[in-house]
């Protein structure tokens, strides 16, 4: 591991909230921005919901565990105590961080078939008994060996996500038929329509906005009237909704090859 690892990792100046849920450069952690209630003089402080945050690059922490992967955990923490320093606040904060990428409470148990056995990790704040395919930690302290092997979860969330990303749309073709752009043939309580859909208008919302944003926001959000559900919508809801439809007749399922 590099001597100088402690100061890649946490001695860097710290960040100011960026642009997360759009408008201005720090809308979200500013009080009173753009809005009436403002007072005529806010002091640098008072101004802000949340000044400041850690600016760590982990990048370095992480390829060092991982290239380490296949080695007994105690030679491996061994050597990157080595160039940190456990009475420097900081450096010792390092440590810290090795949890994220190490699951290092492990134990073995019989699976639920009885053939062989299977790895399980300690959640760290429930301290709760999970399968080792649940972590999100790329590292795991082999329970039996003690060795640091790979983990391998987010390949295996990923083929979860590809599986049912197909059961959906197979799901969703049985219901659904596409027409055109903008058009479709839906299924709504066994009942076939026509429907014309089109895009809710507004910016994206990303995934930080969906963390940061509270509820009482989320009913300010503009909203439109989806005609074949029946509801108003926004995009905390869906991205499209429908703005016509129309009852198929049975010479148009017959037509499409449809069924009730």
């Amino acid at each position: 591991m590099r001597a100088d690892m402690y100061k890649v990792i946490v001695e860097r100046p710290r960040l100011i909230h960026g642009n997360w849920l759009r408008g201005g450069r720090e809308v979200g952690f500013r009080q009173f921005l753009a809005s009436e209630d403002r007072p005529h003089k806010v002091g640098m402080r008072a101004g802000h919901t949340r000044r400041k945050w850690p600016n760590e690059n982990l990048a370095p922490l992480r390829r060092f565990l991982v290239s380490n992967a296949g080695r007994p955990w105690d030679k491996v923490r061994s050597e990157l105590l080595t160039g940190i320093d456990q009475r420097n606040t900081v450096q010792q904060h390092i440590l810290t961080h090795v949890d994220d990428y190490v699951e290092r409470e492990t134990r073995l148990v019989p699976r639920e078939n009885g053939k062989g056995q299977r790895i399980e990790f300690r959640r760290r704040w429930t301290r709760e008994w999970a399968p080792i395919e649940e972590s999100f930690a790329p590292l795991l302290v082999d329970p039996r060996t003690g060795i640091l092997r790979l983990t391998h979860s987010a390949e295996k969330r990923a083929h979860r996500k590809r599986e049912e990303a197909k059961r959906i749309a197979v799901a969703r073709g049985k219901d659904v038929r596409t027409l055109g752009d903008g058009v479709e043939l839906r299924r709504l309580d066994d009942v076939w329509y026509e429907v014309e859909y089109e895009k809710i208008p507004g910016e994206q919302i990303s995934h930080w906005q969906r963390r940061v944003v509270k509820d009482e926001d989320k009913k300010k959000w503009p909203r439109v009237y989806d005609v074949l559900e029946k509801k108003w919508v926004s995009l905390w809801d869906t991205t499209h909704y429908v703005t016509k439809k129309r009852q198929l007749n049975s010479t148009e399922m017959a037509k499409f090859g449809l069924r009730r």
